[in-house]
């Protein structure tokens, strides 16, 4: 048709309306494509390494080395295989785990270079890229050096984490390495473990699982460690992000679109309003309802064909890049790129369906009168709405009235840039909050809770003399009898520590003679103090019934403290006998009775690294926050200028000068952006404290959700330069106004 011709020439004399709205679409098509493929691919790289190579399904440390290992396997349908590993230095303040290379599982898979022959050793990619190791480089360990053959990675160590209590890989400073297993043995060195594989897609792994460990108790061979693959944190924390990653690319991009559907309306709403005369012209020349329909809605079409395919591209471009920076993180080997063509089909043409069916209701609305009507162009300007009539204004001075009714006559426009405010400053507080929250999670928690340095658990328990200036503890894992999941920690301790410090509601200190749940588990088991809850040890599958006398005000983790004496007491172990040691100081302990040895201060180093690529997350979201705030808000202030053209001109005739219009056009809609930060504060504490609960509930962590005050100044500062910025910009279109636009209308 020869209006369609027009399309291009309305596009471009009103560009901004247009172009925030096909950024809009092109964030979110970019969002949902980036997002969905690197689920899509991390999930079949995850599937694929655990079938390929044997992923076990529990690792188990024995009290006695396993004897006839074959008969037990056949008895289970199982692989069980021998492992080894212990920690070495090759430099000061660097830990290389070695692994012995296993034949049955767990199998390494090189990811560059070669397998490790004599003389060579194999490193995980993230430590050898952070130390600038790379093949033929050479590594000292116990004293004898090995050639580095290339990078691999294990099943069992996606995530290459030093201690089952850390969350963040510190690269630089932990790594996991393999050798071959002749130059493992010669080297004298290792503790042993069990790796576990039960064969059968279908079978039930749990109760395998507890029978394979009835089997070996009734042998006499005692289990000091049991932890199944779905309570491994250097494997789970792996799925968990992949969940993240697929919750981003469900929550984010629909609220754009949102978003982008809602700006359409409001701009072919009033093209419609303004073409009023020409549309019922149009009518009067012949033109068909259905045509002038198939005319205005290629306005939509352009808009989310333009965003979608842009989008489309940049996210596809975007994976790889993605991919490598979750492969930092994750040990994973890659065989290649997959795009979904359904996520790509859904990304070009869900905006367009969307868009065209936010668009027609609109359309519809505005095309349904009649051609006389629409020639006269009784464009419903001005109208009065209910809320204005409902408020007293008179009272008002003359600019808080123009401000004000000119909020409330377009009540569309206005929740468009509430809603659009609101989501804005919820991204940008996204990364200070997280920041936030790790920070009272170091600081606040586990400094103020944790008095020790150093945590030694042994494989058996002890009862010989302790070590001076330590504590003796001792700690096992269990579950809620009936429930099958939630592990938590039960730890007995000196009723008189010094190394524990757990505060009450009220801030005081604790009594560490009574029996004290933290607030995390109390929250997952809904436990309040003096309930009586049935607990069964994870590993003899024993039931126990505990008391919990106070619930501590603490976020270290999920636990149950309670004297050292009565722990031995409840569980029917020897008096006096404990698991494992705390102190201030490094001991000389003899490292194969030890099942772990760890340092809290390495551990909140390793965690505080989640600071550094914190960092460019919080510039990345708030770079996304910035351009959707200043797209809202400058098409809303457009519109306002669009609308207020007449009164523009007028106030230019009678000689308001031109701040004095800038602040009545332009500033009518700060109490509406202040509002949007405002509520977007307890919106982002609210989504973070359910998302956090949702992410983490596999990995026994629980993160409290704060957002400092000064984060949250910060965030206002932000959100104050876009709405001046944007101000700014459409200032100038102020300035272009020319007072005859005022006799334009009396001239017609």
């Amino acid at each position: 048709m020869v209006i369609n011709k027009k399309i291009r020439r309305t596009m471009l004399r009103n560009k901004s309306q247009y172009v925030g709205a096909v950024i809009l679409i092109m964030l979110n098509c970019l969002l949902f494509t980036m997002f969905t493929q690197l689920a899509v691919n991390m999930t079949e790289m995850m599937t694929s390494f655990e079938k390929d190579y044997v992923q076990e399904d529990a690792q188990f440390v024995t009290t006695a080395p396993l004897e006839d290992i074959a008969a037990l396997e056949d008895r289970f349908d199982a692989l069980i295989e021998e492992g080894a590993s212990f920690d070495a230095a090759p430099a000061p303040d660097k830990t290389l785990r070695v692994f012995r290379e296993n034949a049955k599982v767990n199998l390494p898979a090189v990811l560059e270079g070669h397998a490790a022959g004599k003389g060579e050793i194999l490193l995980d990619p993230a430590f050898a890229k952070a130390n600038g190791l790379t093949a033929g480089s050479s590594v000292q360990i116990e004293g004898k050096i090995f050639i580095v053959s290339g990078t691999f990675a294990l099943p069992s160590y996606i995530y290459p984490i030093k201690s089952d209590n850390d969350i963040i890989v510190d690269s630089a400073g932990f790594g996991i390495a393999l050798m071959g297993r002749a130059d493992f043995d010669a080297l004298g060195r290792g503790n042993s473990f069990y790796a576990v594989k039960f064969n059968g897609a279908s079978a039930d792994k749990d109760a395998l699982g507890a029978r394979l460990r009835e089997a070996l108790q009734s042998r006499g061979v005692g289990i000091a460690q049991w932890t199944d693959t779905q309570d491994n944190k250097r494997v789970t924390i792996v799925t968990t992000k992949i969940d993240g990653i697929s919750r981003m690319s469900t929550v984010l991009p629909p609220i754009i679109l949102l978003l982008s559907c809602v700006l359409t309306g409001i701009v072919i709403r009033r093209l419609i309003g303004r073409e009023a005369a020409v549309i019922g012209t149009l009518y009067a020349l012949g033109y068909k309802r259905r045509e002038l329909y198939a005319h205005y809605m290629r306005y939509p079409v352009w808009i989310a064909l333009l965003g979608s395919a842009a989008g489309t591209v940049l996210g596809a471009l975007l994976l790889k890049p993605m991919l490598d920076v979750m492969l930092s993180y994750f040990n994973l080997p890659v065989k290649g790129l997959r795009f979904d063509v359904l996520i790509l089909a859904a990304s070009l043409f869900l905006p367009l369906v969307f868009l065209a069916a936010g668009t027609y209701p609109v359309l519809r609305r505005e095309l349904k009168r009649a051609p006389v009507e629409l020639m006269r162009g009784a464009k419903r300007k001005g109208e009065i709405s209910s809320l204005e009539r409902a408020l007293t204004l008179d009272k008002l001075k003359f600019p808080s009235k123009f401000k004000i009714r000119g909020q409330l006559r377009s009540l569309s426009r206005l929740a468009f840039l509430f809603v659009g405010v609101v989501f804005a400053s919820m991204l940008l507080l996204l990364g200070f909050t997280a920041k936030s929250s790790i920070d009272y999670f170091l600081n606040g928690s586990i400094r103020d809770s944790f008095h020790f340095e150093y945590e030694y658990f042994y494989k058996a328990l002890h009862s010989d003399a302790l070590p001076s200036g330590t504590e003796s503890f001792s700690a096992a894992t269990f579950i809620r009898a009936g429930d099958g999941k939630d592990d938590f920690i039960i730890s007995g301790i000196d009723p008189n520590t010094r190394f524990i410090v757990l505060k009450g509601p009220s801030g005081a200190d604790m009594d560490t003679h009574k029996v004290i749940m933290t607030k995390p588990l109390a929250a997952k088991l809904d436990t309040e103090a003096g309930d009586t809850i049935t607990v069964q040890n994870k590993v003899s599958g024993k039931n126990y019934s505990v008391t919990v006398d106070q619930i501590a005000d603490s976020y270290i983790g999920e636990y149950i403290f309670m004297p050292l004496d009565a722990y031995n007491t409840l569980f029917g172990l020897p008096a006096g006998s404990y698991l494992g040691l705390w102190s201030r100081e490094k001991l000389p302990l003899d490292e194969t009775q030890l099942y772990s040895a760890k340092s809290v201060e390495e551990s909140i180093q390793a965690f505080g690294t989640i600071v550094e690529p914190l960092q460019d997350a919080v510039g990345i979201i708030s770079a996304m926050a910035f351009a959707i705030g200043m797209i809202v808000i400058y098409v809303v202030t457009s519109l306002i200028i669009e609308e207020n053209r007449g009164n523009i001109s007028l106030m230019k005739v009678f000689g308001y000068r031109r701040k004095e219009i800038n602040r009545l056009i332009l500033n009518s809609s700060t109490f509406i952006v202040i509002a949007g930060y405002l509520v977007g504060i307890p919106l982002i504490l609210a989504s973070m404290t359910q998302l956090y609960g949702s992410l983490t509930q596999d990995i026994d962590l629980t993160m409290p959700v704060t957002l400092d005050l000064p984060y949250i100044l910060v965030g206002f500062v932000v959100v104050s330069l876009i709405f001046m910025l944007a101000k700014t910009v459409s200032g100038r279109k102020i300035n272009r106004i020319a007072m005859s636009e005022a006799l334009k209308p009396g001239m017609e």
